[in-house]
């Protein structure tokens, strides 16, 4: 039996761009479906212009508050006896924020419902972040985590393990050889053993989705 999706409220339809759309573009809009609550997007560079973006808000609104939060992080960064943050989560009155540092000074910054940012998948972040990164042409950094999303079957008859993922064009059999422990709550985790003898490791979130930390194609 797959995962089923959830049925949700449809999204409102972005508003007219006032830019040409790029790559980018494409991996923010997979960023902002993949993060329930989320209103919008924006990669901008170390003066706070808007690099690209996507979102159901307002581009200009859009681009006002990356720069916002570009300035913050700014001045976190050149903070005397202050760690540089990886990321920043903010829950204000009106809207939550999620800012992340990328590389050469860039950020992105993405916007939410008040509450919903703290409940934001990490590894989705770390999965769209890598795409960025590719896309830029920049090395990840050094111990930097990679997740990347898969399609999982799961067992009867409680459907909370894994026994196939979809990859290199159909179903491949997988081996569960141990729990994982540590995860947030509702969240499940496996070592688990492919056909070719590879392992890795499968998370389960909350919302069914599944994540792989190593990419399925290259271990088959």
């Amino acid at each position: 039996m797959s995962e089923r999706t959830r049925s949700r409220r449809p999204r409102p339809a972005p508003p007219p761009r006032d830019q040409e759309a790029t790559t980018f573009t494409t991996i923010l809009e997979r960023l902002v479906r993949a993060l329930p609550s989320a209103k919008g997007a924006a990669m901008v560079d170390a003066e706070g212009e808007t690099v690209d973006y996507f979102g159901v808000l307002d581009p200009f609104d859009l681009k006002v508050a990356a720069a916002h939060w570009q300035i913050v992080l700014g001045e976190l960064r050149e903070a005397p006896n202050f760690a540089s943050p990886r990321q920043i989560t903010v829950r204000a009155r009106g809207r939550g924020y999620i800012v992340r540092q990328l590389s050469e000074g860039y950020a992105l910054v993405v916007i939410f419902h008040p509450r919903a940012a703290f409940a934001a998948s990490e590894r989705t972040l770390e999965e769209i972040e890598a795409q960025l990164y590719n896309e830029a042409g920049w090395s990840r950094p050094q111990g930097s985590t990679k997740w990347f999303r898969v399609d999982v079957e799961t067992a009867p008859p409680d459907h909370s393990r894994p026994r196939r993922l979809r990859a290199a064009g159909g179903w491949q059999p997988i081996e569960v050889m141990g729990a994982m422990v540590g995860l947030r709550g509702r969240e499940k985790g496996f070592r688990v053993r492919l056909p070719s003898g590879a392992e890795m490791l499968l998370v389960r979130e909350c919302r069914g989705r599944w994540f792989a930390d190593e990419h399925v194609e290259e271990l088959i």
